[in-house]
């Protein structure tokens, strides 16, 4: 007779071929963690704004419930009002998807890199001029796209980086640059602080982050997220290189 195997050699051979838990790739696991550190910074910012399309409507709406309740009300005031009402409402709405959609974005679209630039440069004000940082944005208009969720990331998390590791100065240039022995088109971003503009460590601003319990972006944090796109980073003295990734 053929004797059975053993519970112990048959759990064995089950252990084998079962997925082992938390056997997740360690830069999937980085990438995920730098980009809620991001998120967590940015929040008090997308919070402002969501308050701010709102205001408008509610300050409406209280002139036209003023007006309703009036004892011979102005019908055509009131439905002026409601027109302009219901304007700021589709505006107030389409702000604040923009707001959520950072925490729960439905699609990854490809969108415009300079506007990116800019767009991250409005968000990040504070922290930005709390370092003595200026954004120099010259890439045109017309330059390749990127995926969404790669500017609210790697970008973001990059300008953060620059912030919280003290690399004050007056002028961050944001370009498009080819990669050594590339003679084609542009593949990476560049983030450069213009020559002299670096200061030393003494007497710089704090970050707004070094007050608050939110911990600093790193350049391992953006270098994780970077290789979630699969692309890959390049940091020296005063710079940031990112390739770009690819638009599916």
């Amino acid at each position: 007779m053929t004797s059975q195997p053993t519970s112990r050699t048959a759990e064995s051979a089950h252990a084998a071929d079962a997925p082992l838990v938390g056997s997740d790739p360690v830069p999937d696991r980085e990438a995920e963690a730098a980009c809620y550190a991001v998120l967590r910074r940015i929040a008090p910012v997308l919070r402002h704004d969501v308050a701010g399309f709102m205001q408008p409507v509610g300050m409406l709406m209280m002139v036209l419930q003023r007006r309703v309740q009036m004892p011979e009300p102005d019908l055509q005031a009131v439905a002026k009002n409601v027109v302009s009402a219901s304007a700021l409402a589709k505006e107030a709405a389409a702000g604040c998807m923009n707001a959520i959609s950072w925490i729960a974005a439905r699609e990854d679209s490809a969108v415009s890199l300079s506007s990116s630039v800019n767009e991250a440069a409005k968000l990040l004000a504070m922290e930005l001029s709390a370092q003595g940082l200026e954004i120099s944005n010259i890439i045109s208009s017309d330059a390749v796209a990127v995926p969404q969720s790669f500017f609210r990331s790697v970008l973001v998390g990059a300008l953060l980086a620059f912030c919280d590791q003290r690399m004050a100065g007056t002028t961050l240039q944001i370009s498009l640059d080819a990669e050594a022995g590339n003679n084609t088109a542009p593949n990476r971003l560049m983030l450069r602080m213009l020559p002299g503009d670096v200061a030393s460590v003494s007497g710089l601003t704090e970050s707004p982050a070094m007050g608050r319990p939110l911990r600093r972006i790193d350049w391992p944090d953006v270098e994780a997220m970077a290789r979630s796109f699969g692309v890959t980073m390049e940091r020296g003295d005063g710079y940031l290189a990112v390739g770009l990734p690819k638009v599916s």
